[in-house]
Order: structure tokens, then C-alpha cells, then sequence
């Protein structure tokens, strides 16, 4: 009974776990707590099911940052300003998603994001400047049901915001 009670912890550990890769500018302020969404359209414009995703990870993420002290401000000026990319059904080409205060000087060479990624981008709100990227990999596959779309984009946006703001 233990050793498959143990089994099925590993198993559910297993699927929980997004890889996540991030590029950061190690010269970028840090320490800021405040942030709103970069007004932006969404990359995956004309997928049928945007709008349930839009929903499902601007969520997570401001549930993810709430819990790590982090407060959505409206009206007053905020430190960083987030946005995400969702590769739904094809790969995103990485200069799609340049600002035009450009990427950390750390960032390696990306040609694209491939299928199934989610990008979550934080600039620093006074210059525009990207300053910390994370990539959550195989959150999105074409066979998933709602529940586990929901369930992946839960435990991605988890993993990413992690690594920007561990807990």
C-alpha cells in the first residue's frame, strides 16, 4: 500500500512539472512590487478558444503574483508591466514578440517558441525595457480537455512566476 501510494505521488508530481526556461538583464531594478498588464493584442488572434486561455492565464498570473505580495495597481504608475504569448497551434517567432526598448542583454538567441509554450514578459514599466522572460514549455496541446488545458495553465504559470518571484 505505501509503495503505491508513493507511486502515484511521483506520478502526479510528474505531471505538474512544466520545464521553464527564463533569460533575464541582471542589470535591470529589481525589487519593485506593483504591475499591470502591457496593453498589447494577443498573439494567438483568431484561435476559436483565445478567449477561454486569455481568461485562464491572466488568472493564474494574478493569482500566482497576488500570493507572492505583488499588487495590480489601475491607476497609479506601477514598477513592471507583464504581458504573456501563447503558442497555441504553431510556434511563436521570437521577432514577434521584441519591444522596441529591446530584450536583456543575457538573452540567448531564439529563433522561436515552439508549439504548446507560454511566454510570460516583464518590462520595466519606466523605460519600456524587457527585462525578465520566462518560457513555460508543453503547456498547450491540441488533445487536451478543458480541465486539463485549465489544470497545465495553472501549474505553468506556477512554475514561471516561481522563478521570477520565488515564494
Amino acid at each position: 500500500m505505501k509503495i503505491a501510494l508513493a507511486s502515484l505521488l511521483v506520478l502526479l508530481a510528474a505531471c505538474a512539472y512544466v520545464p521553464v526556461d527564463v533569460e533575464s538583464d541582471a542589470t535591470a531594478r529589481t525589487g519593485g512590487r506593483t504591475w499591470t498588464w502591457l496593453p498589447r493584442s494577443p498573439v494567438a488572434r483568431g484561435e476559436a478558444a483565445f478567449a477561454v486561455i486569455d481568461e485562464r492565464v491572466r488568472a493564474a498570473i494574478e493569482r500566482d503574483l497576488a500570493a507572492r505580495r505583488f499588487k495590480k495597481v489601475e491607476k497609479e504608475r506601477p514598477d513592471y508591466l507583464i504581458t504573456y504569448y501563447a503558442a497555441l497551434d504553431k510556434p511563436i517567432a521570437s521577432d514577434a514578440i521584441t519591444y522596441a526598448a529591446g530584450v536583456p542583454a543575457s538573452a540567448k538567441f531564439v529563433a522561436s517558441y515552439p508549439q504548446g509554450s507560454l511566454v510570460i514578459d516583464v518590462l520595466d514599466a519606466k523605460t519600456g525595457k524587457l527585462i525578465w522572460r520566462g518560457v513555460g514549455r508543453r503547456v498547450f496541446s491540441a488533445d487536451q480537455t478543458p480541465e486539463d488545458r485549465k489544470q497545465r495553465i495553472d501549474d505553468a504559470v506556477a512554475s514561471v512566476v516561481d522563478e521570477f518571484a520565488p515564494s
